[in-house]
C-alpha cells in the first residue's frame, strides 16, 4: 500500500520536474538582438544560470514581427528547456496585425512569469526644427503625410504607439517598417525617418547622447530616467494605455511543477536588489508575481489590444479569429479611429 501511495504520486510531470533542469534551457527571444527584449533576456539568463544550476542561453529567432520565433517555440517539446521570451508585441498585437499564425498565442503557450512592464518614448530627429510635443503636433498638420515614422514592422509596439498618438492628435503620418528597433533608430539618425516610438530601455543612450529629442513619455509618470521629460497629459493629450509586459512562456503542455519552479526562481531573481536596479536603470517597472497573475494580464491584453487594433483599423483581413478570454475585460485606450 506505501509503494502504490508513492507510485500515485510520482506521476510523470512530478518526475520530470524531480529531474529538472538536466542540461540546457534556452530562451528564444523572437526579435533582432540589440532590441529592448534582446537585452532583459540576456540579463535574466545570466542570472537564471547560477539559481538553477544549469547553463541558460538566449536565442535569437526574428522576423515576421515575432511570427518566426513565437512558432519555433510553439513546436519544441514541452519540457521546459526551450522558453519565449514575449512581449505585448510579439505575443497578442501581431495577433491581431499579422495574416493568419501558424498558431494560437492563447491556447498553444503557457505564461511563466511577467518580468517587467515598459515605458515607450516619442523621439524626434535632433535636425526637426521642434522643441515640444505641441511644436511636433503644428508641425505635422501643416504637412500631412510628409512626416516618417520609424517602427520595427507592421504590427509592432511602436507601430500601434505611434498609430495611436496620431489618432489622438489628429495628424497623418507615414509609416516606414524596419527590420528591428536597432535599424529604426539608424534610420533617424540619418534623418530617413523624423519620429520614432520606442522604450525607454532601447532610445536611452540616443537621448543621452544628444542625437534624439524626447518629446514625451506614454505613461501617466514621468519616468526616473528622463525625468525631464512630460507625459502625453503635461503635453496636453488624453491619458492613454499603452503599458507593454515583458514576459517568459513556455509551450503547451508543459508540466505545471516545471513552470512553478521558473516561476519561483525568476521571482528570487526579481526581487534581489542589482536586478531590480538594473531594470531601473534601463526605465522597466518590475513585474513578477505567479503564473496566475500573468495570466490575467494575458486575457486582459487580448482585450485590450484587440479593441484598439480595431479602431485604429491596423488589423488583417485574414488575421488569426482568437477565442474571447473566459474574463477579465480591461479598459481600452481612449484613442478614436481616424
Amino acid at each position: 500500500m506505501a509503494f502504490t501511495a508513492i507510485a500515485t504520486l510520482l506521476t510523470p510531470g512530478a518526475l520530470r520536474a524531480q529531474e529538472y533542469p538536466a542540461r540546457t534551457i534556452r530562451i528564444i527571444v523572437p526579435s533582432a538582438p540589440a532590441g529592448a527584449g534582446d537585452s532583459i533576456a540576456r540579463m535574466l539568463a545570466s542570472r537564471l544560470s547560477p539559481v538553477l544550476h544549469t547553463p541558460v542561453v538566449v536565442e535569437n529567432r526574428g522576423g515576421a514581427s515575432g511570427v518566426i520565433g513565437n512558432e519555433y517555440v510553439m513546436r519544441a517539446p514541452a519540457d521546459g528547456y526551450t522558453l519565449l521570451f514575449a512581449t505585448s508585441a510579439t505575443h497578442v498585437i501581431a495577433a491581431y496585425t499579422m495574416e493568419r499564425l501558424p498558431y494560437d498565442p492563447q491556447r498553444d503557450f503557457t505564461p511563466v512569469i511577467n518580468v517587467a512592464y515598459a515605458t515607450s518614448v516619442m523621439v524626434v530627429a535632433s535636425s526637426l526644427p521642434v522643441a515640444t510635443l505641441r511644436d511636433f503636433i503644428e508641425y505635422a498638420r501643416v504637412r500631412p503625410g510628409r512626416i516618417h515614422y520609424a517602427s520595427s514592422g507592421v504590427g509592432s509596439a511602436n507601430h500601434v504607439d505611434t498609430e495611436v498618438f496620431a489618432a489622438m492628435a489628429g495628424i497623418e503620418l507615414t509609416h516606414v517598417p524596419y527590420r528591428g528597433t536597432a535599424d529604426g533608430y539608424r534610420a533617424l539618425l540619418v534623418d530617413e525617418v523624423q519620429v520614432m516610438f520606442g522604450a525607454v530601455t532601447s532610445a536611452l543612450p540616443h537621448v543621452r547622447s544628444g542625437k534624439v529629442r524626447a518629446l514625451a513619455v506614454l505613461t501617466d509618470i514621468r519616468s526616473p530616467v528622463l525625468p525631464e521629460v512630460p507625459t502625453l497629459v503635461e503635453a496636453g493629450l488624453d491619458r492613454v494605455d499603452v503599458r507593454k509586459w515583458l514576459g517568459l512562456l513556455a509551450p503547451a503542455g508543459t508540466a505545471p511543477e516545471i513552470v512553478v519552479r521558473l516561476n519561483r526562481a525568476l521571482n528570487r531573481i526579481l526581487n534581489e536588489p542589482e536586478t531590480r536596479a538594473w531594470l531601473d536603470r534601463q526605465g522597466l517597472q518590475v513585474a513578477g508575481g505567479t503564473v496566475e497573475d500573468f495570466d490575467q494580464v494575458l486575457r486582459a491584453d487580448f482585450v485590450k489590444w484587440g479593441e484598439t487594433v480595431r479602431k485604429l483599423e491596423l488589423h488583417s483581413e485574414q488575421s488569426t479569429p482568437l477565442r474571447p478570454p473566459d474574463r477579465l475585460a480591461a479598459p481600452v485606450p481612449s484613442a478614436s479611429a481616424r
